[in-house]
């Protein structure tokens, strides 16, 4: 696992990640083309797909063990500075491809229902991940918006999949025309940055900021920053531009949506995060760029916080209702982001907790749409009554829905208690308390709206009508494990993780930006 730091190899093996997962989708559209009935080979197909991202995340995985066997390796730059390896970009692909497997097997039994044949479903799920992986690894702009592109172009696709609902192409084509708004945005906004910096990786885009003439440029700069962040709000369902979640969640498939859900959202943040840190660099125009920025944000995270809680309590759709919960926790996360902002000396706390969180978060919501899947076997309605009585019809699924739901709402002896208690500490070691406050308050109010679920499946009758569960879903069934069991163990022992992500953010920040915080600001390096 240490060749590709020695050099053996060659540069390539860096993507190897990547290159797992084209060849999964090239292997499963190659399979199905070599027969005239795509239902035959669904099965090889299904496995090539599945093998693509194992075979992703073991590598990922070894990638990041060897960070911890050599201390004295930080990162590596690879494609002109444009790719950098380091902990906190193996510890998001990891979560990354971790929800990518859920998709995939929560979709094991779905693509009949979609008109769509397996081998093109899958694909589609493998290029999104693939820039979903390159997206968190990224160190320049170009890089960046190329990622960004690729993760939208797959998922663009998958959201219309579901021929069988008008809500399907309805979600589609919204999600085509407010992503083109963002990224419009988010391109834009880099030009703008280039043109005044001359820089394209990241590194250099901090240096240049922290030391820009604002006297000679004015607030040009700023107006760039300002539009990359609103396109990343925008990516990550932030309030204003979250308009489009509820409804786009609610027409795609149900495992697409859970692909959007945790795997899109981590990415967007894991790309959120190395642009805030260089957007807003502590140097000598600090308080003209990091001033307005972080205030904005914390407006932001504020409100996304209250509005998504607060119209997740009246949803009886229950995608309708995860989706409003998913845009409460873009809330959480952003929090954590401020958090790092806020503590120029100590920028990793904040970014060791958004790591965990998002892990957390991955197996908790992945997990309750793989179970959505499989209960309501992607009928029309997803109406939250349809898993009435489940407690008594399926107690296996009742338990792990349960565990999912005490996750997502902070209930002790789950991962996302951990998880909300670090983002909050940080928050207020990072003197934000009014912000904590709101997420605490917006946290207490949005566990009822988990709680009901727990209710309707415990204390309900089972109604007349509902639909049929899945009678062979061993898929469906192995991902609801697997996040079950992931999802109570780092409520139970969460301290490896967290160990881990504070390694990894210490590494991002320690690597290049804390170098410029000591080489142009001084005072605050001694803070």
């Amino acid at each position: 696992m240490l060749l590709f730091m020695n050099g053996i190899i060659g540069d390539w093996q860096i993507f190897l990640p990547a290159i797992w997962l084209l060849l999964g989708a090239g292997i499963a559209l190659s399979i199905e083309l070599s027969t005239d009935d795509p239902k035959k080979v669904s099965g090889a197909v299904f496995y090539a797909a599945i093998g693509g991202v194992l075979l992703a995340l073991l590598t990922t995985l070894a990638y990041w063990n060897s960070f911890a066997e050599t201390p004295n390796f930080s990162h590596e730059l690879w494609l002109l500075n444009g790719v950098v390896v380091d902990e906190f970009g193996m510890l998001l692909c990891t979560a990354i491809l971790f929800g990518t497997a859920i998709c995939c097997f929560s979709s094991a039994t779905v693509v009949d229902k979609l008109k769509i044949t397996m081998a093109d479903y899958l694909a589609l799920v493998l290029v999104a991940a693939t820039g979903m992986v390159l997206l968190v690894v990224s160190n320049d702009l170009i890089m960046i918006f190329l990622s960004v592109e690729l993760m939208s172009l797959g998922i663009y696709v998958l959201a219309g999949t579901n021929r069988n609902s008008s809500r399907s192409a309805e979600s589609a084509m919204k999600y085509l025309v407010m992503g083109a708004f963002a990224s419009g945005f988010i391109l834009f906004g880099m030009a703008l940055i280039y043109g005044t910096t001359g820089a394209i990786t990241l590194p250099e885009v901090s240096h240049a900021l922290a030391n820009m003439d604002t006297a000679v440029w004015g607030k040009l700069p700023l107006l760039g920053v300002a539009m990359i962040v609103i396109g990343l709000i925008f990516k990550v369902g932030g309030v204003p531009f979250h308009q489009w979640v509820p409804d786009v969640y609610t027409g795609a498939p149900t495992p697409v949506t859970g692909l959007m859900a945790v795997a899109v959202k981590t990415a967007a943040f894991g790309a959120f995060v190395r642009l805030a840190l260089t957007l807003m660099p502590h140097g000598a125009a600090y308080e003209i760029y990091s001033g307005p920025g972080l205030t904005i944000l914390i407006i932001v995270s504020g409100v996304t916080m209250v509005i998504g809680n607060w119209i997740a309590l009246t949803q009886t759709n229950i995608k309708r209702m995860l989706a409003y919960s998913s845009i409460a926790h873009s809330g959480y996360l952003l929090m954590g982001l401020i958090a790092a902002l806020s503590v120029p000396a100590d920028q990793s706390a904040g970014l060791g907790a958004l790591g965990f969180y998002l892990v957390v978060y991955v197996f908790g919501t992945g997990g309750a749409f793989a179970l959505i899947e499989y209960c309501t076997n992607d009928r029309e309605s997803d109406d939250m009554r349809d898993l009435q009585g489940l407690a008594w019809r399926r107690p296996a699924s009742a338990v792990a829905m349960t565990v999912f739901m005490l996750s997502l709402a902070g209930i002790p002896l789950t991962g996302g208690f951990f998880g909300k208690y670090y983002l909050f500490k940080t928050a207020i070691d990072a003197d934000l308390m009014a912000l904590a406050f709101v997420g605490i308050l917006a946290s207490i109010a949005g566990a009822y709206y988990y709680l009901r679920v727990i209710v309707v499946m415990y204390m309900k009758e089972r109604r007349e009508g509902e639909a049929p569960m899945q009678a062979d879903a061993w898929g469906v069934k192995f991902a609801l494990t697997i996040s079950a069991f992931a999802t109570l163990y780092l409520g139970v022992a969460p301290a490896s993780l967290l160990n881990q992500a504070d390694a990894a953010s210490k590494g991002l920040v320690d690597r290049e930006y804390k170098e410029i915080i000591e080489k142009h600001n001084p005072t605050l390096a001694e803070k």
